[in-house]
């Protein structure tokens, strides 16, 4: 496979990569591969770099089956050995326990099994870094997520060390639009495979876009949420809450 991108898709992953340190000369770096257009589209482009690159870093692909009898294994190595990349494929029985659960965020729990799963792994087979394919679309839904659902100002980190687990979790394609990728995927023939999940698109994450549209297709709104989740001295938000010990007293002190 003869790998080629803009240079504008280009410059936006090396853009995060050099600001954020993504990476380093002499890392070990696992791409957490899905199947779907996301992660196949940040293996392609993590490849074309270190094929590109002036620094050494090891690649490789990794590929968490959760036992919902996945179909296309066979697909998903062939693509890995277009682009040069070795795939490891870690069997679990994440879809078992999920099944027996009655909780009501199965595509939390995976998640978190699933990045657990490959966190050892890379613990057992001396790699640093996790690249995850999340986009720019992905960041603003987080933060709308963190904003509506759970009252806080957070969103998705470029680049996360994990002290106990003494591994990074990056995402290179931080810059790129959702539109951009699907565009790029489709005209370098890139197969996005099909989720096997029977839970797939079930999720509060995959309705926000119907409840916030307007904040995906507005440029300047989008701008303005990026805007905002820049740690910056302009931002004016209310101190943290007072203890309410603390605020009684406080409070007892203006009565007689």
């Amino acid at each position: 496979m003869k790998l080629f991108l803009n240079s504008e898709l280009t410059n936006k992953a090396v853009k995060a990569i050099a600001e954020f340190d993504l990476i380093k000369a002499g890392d070990r770096i696992a791409v957490g591969l899905s199947g779907g257009k996301d992660s196949n589209f940040l293996l392609y482009v993590l490849r074309l770099l270190q094929l590109n690159f002036k620094i050494d870093f090891n690649l490789t692909a990794i590929h968490v089956e959760p036992g919902f009898k996945t179909t296309f294994l066979n697909k998903l190595s062939d693509f890995c050995q277009q682009l040069g990349v070795d795939l490891t494929v870690i069997e679990t029985k994440i879809a078992e326990y999920i099944n027996q659960t009655t909780d009501n965020s199965p595509c939390a729990k995976c998640s978190y099994f699933r990045k657990g799963a490959i966190i050892n792994h890379l613990n057992q087979n001396n790699f640093n870094k996790v690249a995850f394919g999340h986009h720019l679309d992905d960041v603003v839904e987080t933060f709308l997520l963190s904003l509506f659902y759970s009252g806080q100002l957070k969103t998705l980190q470029p680049n996360r060390y994990l002290d106990q687990n003494r591994v990074s979790i990056i995402r290179p394609l931080i810059y790129l639009r959702e539109e951009e990728i699907k565009t790029a995927v489709k005209a370098k023939g890139i197969e996005v495979l099909a989720s096997n999940c029977p839970y797939d698109k079930k999720t509060t994450r995959a309705n926000i876009r119907n409840d916030f549209a307007k904040y995906f297709t507005d440029q300047l709104l989008f701008a303005n949420l990026i805007s905002a989740m820049r740690n910056n001295h302009n931002s004016e938000l209310w101190p943290e809450e007072m203890d309410y010990n603390l605020l009684k007293t406080k409070m007892n002190n203006y009565w007689h």
